[in-house]
């Protein structure tokens, strides 16, 4: 982790000039999808609402610095009386490239490392139980925005990470669509 935070600010160090530095935040909501094998059982759900809130720096034109709250939605997954239910969070740091191919159309790539946590609920019958697990797994997204004024933007994007739980693994994913305010 204190490498790749050390690489981001080398890079950004390299790149940074003081005339261009530019903040932002956003958010989005839109569909978030946990992909875990629920073969076999009476009910699987795998997508729902998720949403990101993030914020950055951008250090020149096209290169920045991103913190990402993700809300990757739940999964619910049901048998007759048995029903398990995951809910995936994280937080990421990474770098985003960004750069613009039409007159208020501009493209980004993301990539970085998220705290993805998994928190998981199942009930048996009469009996339930919770757990959850946190792990650091890496994070990409690529997206699209469009200028609705100066320092607004209407973005469109989607984004990956992996979750774990008592030793499985889940792809994550997250597609939504939102706002991002510069400053």
């Amino acid at each position: 982790m204190k490498k790749f935070i050390l690489a981001i600010a080398a890079i950004t160090s390299m790149t940074a000039t003081s005339a261009f530095a530019e903040g932002y935040v956003g958010g989005a909501i839109g569909q978030g999808h946990t992909d875990i094998d629920c073969e076999g059982a009476a009910t699987c759900k795998l997508s729902s609402t998720g949403y990101k809130i993030f914020g950055g720096y951008k250090f020149s034109p096209n290169l920045a610095a991103e913190v990402t709250y993700f809300d990757f939605g739940k999964a619910d997954i049901a048998d007759p009386g048995l029903s398990l239910n995951l809910k995936t969070t994280g937080i990421g740091l990474g770098v985003a490239f960004s750069g613009n191919f039409a007159p208020q159309w501009s493209g980004v790539a993301r990539l970085g490392i998220a705290s993805n946590r998994v928190k998981a609920f199942a009930t048996l019958g009469a009996a339930s139980g919770s757990d959850s697990e946190s792990s650091t797994n890496a994070y990409a997204g690529i997206g699209i925005g469009y200028e609705i004024s100066k320092g607004l933007k209407l973005d469109a994007s989607l984004d990956f990470s992996r979750g774990k739980i008592e030793g499985e693994s889940a792809d994550l994913r997250l597609f939504s669509v939102g706002v991002t305010y510069s400053f």
